[in-house]
């Protein structure tokens, strides 16, 4: 079941390189998007009102790609990845292909992008 939590400013809703176990709906406010590159952090994006929030793990339940910071008062919809994996399972075969593959393929793109 769903829950909305409220996130303060300059809260981290979770790090880089953790284990998943929920995707987020941003329903106020925006998160940075936060990479380590050379030691330091950062930003390469932000997710505002109506966007999702580590979707990617849910397709290949690797570690999380990046740290969310709150940049300001905030609150998301939780939705538990145990809940989300029982519908998934009920999709096409080909269908979890494709998105294993995007989200395999974002990773990628992502950490050639922030190499340095």
């Amino acid at each position: 079941m769903a829950e909305v939590r409220d996130i303060p400013k300059d809260t981290i809703l979770f790090y880089e390189g953790e284990i998943p176990d929920n995707m987020y709906v941003v329903k106020k406010g925006a998160f940075d998007i936060i990479k380590k590159i050379d030691g330091k952090d950062v930003k390469v994006s932000e997710a505002k009102e109506g966007q999702l929030i580590g979707e990617m793990a849910l397709f290949d339940l690797k570690p999380r790609s990046a740290t969310i910071k709150a940049n300001q008062d905030s609150a998301v919809v939780v939705l538990p990845y145990v809940n989300l994996l029982d519908q998934l399972e009920k999709l096409p075969a080909w269908v979890k292909i494709v998105m294993r593959t995007l989200s395999d393929n974002l990773r990628k793109t992502t950490e050639q992008l922030t190499k340095k």
